[in-house]
């Protein structure tokens, strides 16, 4: 599948001499892919140069989506990553991905949680300690994870509460997820 969108960019040069930026709109190809995972299905979207997008996909025609095929480069990678990653021999992930979604906290908030050790868990209000917000920002961490539109690439899974329990993954949907990914990760550090 491979959808066009058009994609605002804001030029650093200014117009004339009213220091406005111009926008410039461009338009990308965005492939998608379907992926049966121990999770449950994912939904991968990528251009020719970086990920998108992985989430939790919902189909009733799931057999009959998951028989795309896909030459994105991105789309193979990642694909191979999370094969890796499923039976326990990846660790990191090295796709590139476009952090241009989500709010500027949103992808302060992602980029940290992409240090939080392969198979270590942080509670919310530690997350918030190390951006340096007060413990009350907790429940800000816990909307950004979400909202996080990086399944696995961006580890929300190895947030939990400050009680050291699983309150929500991928939204309250995902609980059960949330153990089989912090079991996989537990049974191969």
């Amino acid at each position: 599948m491979s959808d066009k969108i058009r994609k605002s960019i804001e030029n650093e040069e200014s117009v004339k001499s009213d220091n406005k930026k111009l926008k410039i709109e461009k338009e990308i190809e965005i492939d998608s892919f379907i992926m049966k995972s121990p999770i449950g299905a994912l939904k991968i979207t990528a251009d020719e140069k970086s990920l998108h997008g992985i989430r939790l996909y919902d189909s009733k025609n799931l057999d009959e989506e998951c028989k795309n095929k896909t030459t994105n480069k991105i789309i193979l990678q990642i694909n191979e990553e999370l094969d890796q990653y499923f039976i326990g021999k990846l660790k990191e992930f090295k796709t590139p991905i476009s952090l241009e979604q989500g709010t500027v906290f949103q992808r302060k908030v992602w980029e940290h949680l992409r240090t939080i050790p392969y198979g270590s868990t942080l509670s919310y209000a530690s997350v918030a300690i190390q951006l340096g917000l007060e413990k009350k920002f907790a429940r800000a961490i816990a909307t950004s994870c979400r909202l996080n539109i990086f399944l696995l690439i961006v580890p929300c899974h190895r947030v939990i509460s400050s009680a050291g329990k699983v309150i929500g993954y991928s939204g309250k949907k995902g609980i059960d997820k949330q153990f089989i990914l912090s079991n996989i990760e537990k049974a191969n550090v």
